[in-house]
This record gives C-alpha cells, structure tokens and sequence, in this order.
C-alpha cells in the first residue's frame, strides 16, 4: 500500500515536469498548469523546474481520478493513515480522505488523496483570495491569485466528463472576462442558461473611477448554448487602492452576448485546437497603421472549452471599425482592462 501511494506520488511529479523550460527555478511561487502526455494534466503551487510544490492536483490520464497532495503534517498524522483534510476558499468546503507518506529523501511529510474535479472543487480552484488545507486545528494557507488560470488544462482534462454530467451540455472552462452590457441597471444573472430562467443576481453596469470606466469581471467556469456560467463576479480599483468590491458569489448564467475581454493570441481557429484550420490572423497594417490581437472588440463570446474561447467581434483602430465582424476560436486571453497581458 505504501508502495502503491509513494507510485502516485511519482506520478504526479512527473506531471509537474512537464511545465515549459521557459519558467525557470528563479522564478516566485505561483500556481502552474501543464498538459500530460496521456492527455492528463496537472495544477500546482511552488516553484516550475523545481521540487518545491507544496500543494498540487494532477491526473495522469484525462477522465482519471484526481490525485491531491500536499506537503503538510498535523498533529497526529502517521505514515500510511488516514487524515480527512478539508480544502476551504470563501463559503466553499471540499473533503478529501488523505493517507500521510513520510519522503525520507528529504525528511518531508505529504498528504495524499484521490477525489473527483467536480463543479463544486472547480469553482473552489476558480475563487479569489486564499485557499486554505486545514486538518484538525492546523491549517495551511496558499494565496488563489492565478489559480483559475493555471487550472484551465486541468479542468479540460479531468473536469469536463462530470460537468458534462451534472449539467448535460455544458462545456468547462477556467476564464476571466468583464461584462460589455450598456444597460445602466446591469446584466441578470440568472439560474439556468435560458433567457427565461430565474434573475438570481445582477452585474453592475460599469463604474466611473478616476475619470475612467471600469466594467464588472467574471470568473467563467463553463459555457452552454451561447450562455457562460459563473462562479463570482467584481469590480476592479484599477487606478486606486479600493479593495476589491465582490458583486456576485456562487453559480449562475450570463448572456455570452454581454461580454468581452481582450484578445493575445494573433489567430481565430474553426475549433479548439491548434492544429484546427486558421479562419483570421489578426496582424498586418491597415492604413499605415499596425494592428494586432488586442485590436479586436470582442463583444461577445459564444462558447467556451478549458482555455479556449469562441469571441467574435470588430477590428477597431482609435475607435473605427475596419473589415466585417469575424468570430473563432482563441487561446491566451486577457482580462485586464488597462493593458494588455503577458
């Protein structure tokens, strides 16, 4: 049985492996995603490029369990029993029954699980603020900036089937954006991907701050028939030191035709996929001047599928639209409202 976890453990580093060369060991802990070669995935937080990851989830193959560790030992843990460890982020809780695993290597003390990447554990990975791994009365904290994007492949890969299966058609995905609804008294939230379906909250119509406008962002973990479900919604201070003023929390729809972000990657695919056919490139000169990925209005987004987005929208350049509207699939999206991302 020891053999059996220490085999998972392994595992799941090699996952971590698999991360891009480019980030190197210098780097400052952060959550970090990657692919598997079995069509698995991976999620942790530390250090690429080194064995420094306290936290992790990984699946070695996609639709496979997932396998949770962290390095942690609470009072009363021992080697090769049990300990129910509780991952908490905002007014979500998720159990996970672990078994403690001594690494003599370097005299560490890891906790290690399997559960299922259920829409309850993806929406916890997609929360702001911190996550918190506690045992008994002992607790580890991990801050949640960049988790919902780090996630999106893990997601893809081991989320997707029990999505699927809890709402039939549903599409999961790891998204950041912001509401692009003109309406002063803001977009409904509503309780099901239907036009019809209940209001059970409102996103706020964009706020004056500084001279600036600033609209409501969302977390997007999931997309059904031209429809986004969300797991929170915020107002950004992007020129003060407001804090964060959160609007919604829990789960709902919102209209993919009221809402946008800003485009990196300089081609639009048929599918999502690289090696699907190219329908647009967004780079060239139009009278004398450049454009690129960024200048494209995206005003709405149709569908979405792990970090993937269907958008559509006009090239725009000092506020002219050139050309006909155009609508593909994107990877390497932004949703900072005043620059453009990494």
């Amino acid at each position: 049985m020891v053999q059996d976890r220490l085999n998972a453990l392994l595992r799941a580093a090699a996952l971590l492996c698999l991360l891009p060369m480019a980030a190197m060991a210098g780097e400052t802990l952060g959550w970090h995603g990657a692919k598997g070669e079995e069509g698995g995935a991976s999620l942790f937080y530390g250090i690429p490029q080194s064995d420094h990851a306290p936290v992790s989830f990984s699946c070695p193959q996609a639709g496979g369990d997932l396998l949770f560790a962290v390095t942690f030992e609470p009072a009363g843990a021992a080697d090769g029993e049990e300990t129910e460890v509780l991952l908490r982020a905002g007014d979500i809780t998720v159990p996970i029954v672990t078994t403690g695993t001594r690494i003599e290597m370097d005299d560490s003390f890891v906790l290690e699980g399997r559960t299922a990447l259920d829409r309850r554990l993806v929406d916890l990975l997609a929360s702001r603020g911190t996550l918190t791994v506690s045992a008994g009365d002992e607790a580890r904290q991990f801050p949640l900036d960049g988790a919902r994007e780090a996630a999106a492949a893990l997601i893809e890969a081991c989320a997707a089937e029990a999505a699927r299966a809890a709402v039939p058609g549903v599409d999961a995905c790891a998204i950041s954006a912001w509401s692009t609804d003109p309406d002063p008294d803001g977009l409904n939230v509503r309780a099901a991907p239907r036009g019809d379906a209940a209001i059970i909250g409102t996103l706020p119509a964009a706020r004056d701050v500084g001279g600036e406008r600033f609209a409501t962002e969302v977390s997007i973990t999931g997309s059904k028939d031209g429809w986004l479900r969300i797991s929170e919604g915020w107002v950004l201070d992007y020129i003060g030191d407001d804090p964060i003023d959160v609007v919604f929390e829990g789960e709902g729809w919102v209209s993919g035709r009221h809402i946008g972000l800003r485009l990196n990657y300089r081609h639009l695919h048929s599918a999502p996929a690289n090696d699907s056919p190219v329908v647009a490139t967004i780079a060239g000169t139009i009278d004398g001047m450049r454009y690129g990925p960024d200048s494209i209005l995206v005003d709405r987004i149709h569908a979405c599928r792990g970090d993937w987005l269907e958008v559509e929208g006009v090239l725009t350049i000092d506020g002219t639209a050139y050309g006909p509207r155009l609508r593909g699939w994107t990877t390497k999206t932004c949703s900072n409202q005043v620059t453009t991302c990494p």
